[in-house]
């Protein structure tokens, strides 16, 4: 692959709150839509049952073909590797990168540790899980190896409720906790598009919109990405005024 790596990371650099649509399904008609709808980055799977969307992923063999066509489609990808015993092996990972992925993303408590300590080219996503509430969702020395966090801190019998305070709380402590690391929000509670602001006040890099909130099929993907994504852009335009209205008065 030609691509530019770390592409997800350099957006962020440039001070971009990043909108990354999950795919229910590893279909290259729901990367269209995603892309068509505003995404900023597409997010995939293998080896994984998804919780959210009630999908099987399968592994890289039998993926492979899909994920290429997605790839082509010409956004950034990461990739869930897995889940406990399934997870990916060396190999996949390698080949993972010399097809262009992104970022891969695990939970913690699921990735094993030599992902860590393996040279890609991609970047390193750790997701936080609701079981890492005991540890105040620390990181430890870990945070050190990770580029990304994905805050997917919801217990399963509470996706598709609404946002709460508490919530906000967590995902802000999050963002305080690690200042250098981007921490992107899952959409495993209903996030709606006009919370998207709050998000932002909490130091929220990234918003991952999934099932939840996409359903599963390509209308509904870009229709709701349009919507997450106007939103975004509103925002970001916001932030660009103020920084030029500073320039100016910094200039006088």
């Amino acid at each position: 692959m030609t691509a530019e790596r770390r592409q997800t990371e350099k957006m962020l650099r440039a001070g971009r709150l990043l909108l990354v649509v999950s795919l229910p399904r590893n279909e290259p008609e729901l990367a269209r839509a995603a892309q068509a709808g505003g995404a900023d980055v597409l997010k995939v799977h293998i080896n994984v049952h998804h919780h959210a969307s009630n999908t099987h992923f399968h592994g890289l063999a039998e993926e492979r073909p899909a994920l290429k066509e997605i790839l082509d489609v010409g956004l950034p990808v990461g990739i869930v590797p897995g889940a406990h015993e399934a997870m990916a092996s060396r190999q996949d990972i390698l080949e993972l990168d010399q097809m262009g992925i992104d970022f891969f993303d695990a939970y913690v408590h699921q990735m094993p540790a030599w992902m860590l300590q393996m040279e890609t080219r991609m970047s390193r996503m750790l997701a936080l899980s609701c079981q890492q509430r005991h540890t105040n969702f620390s990181l430890g020395p870990c945070a050190a190896r990770c580029d990304l966090i994905e805050a997917s801190i919801i217990e399963p019998e509470g996706y598709g409720e609404p946002m709460t305070v508490a919530d906000l709380c967590d995902y802000g402590r999050i963002c305080r906790s690690y200042p250098e690391i981007p921490v992107f929000v899952p959409t495993q509670r209903r996030i709606t598009p006009d919370e998207l602001p709050m998000l932002q006040e909490m130091g929220v890099r990234g918003i991952i919109i999934g099932a939840v909130v996409t359903g599963h099929e390509a209308r509904t993907i870009e229709q709701v990405t349009h919507e997450f994504a106007d939103i975004l852009h509103r925002l970001r335009s916001s932030a660009q005024n103020t920084a030029d209205v500073t320039d100016v008065r910094g200039g006088e």
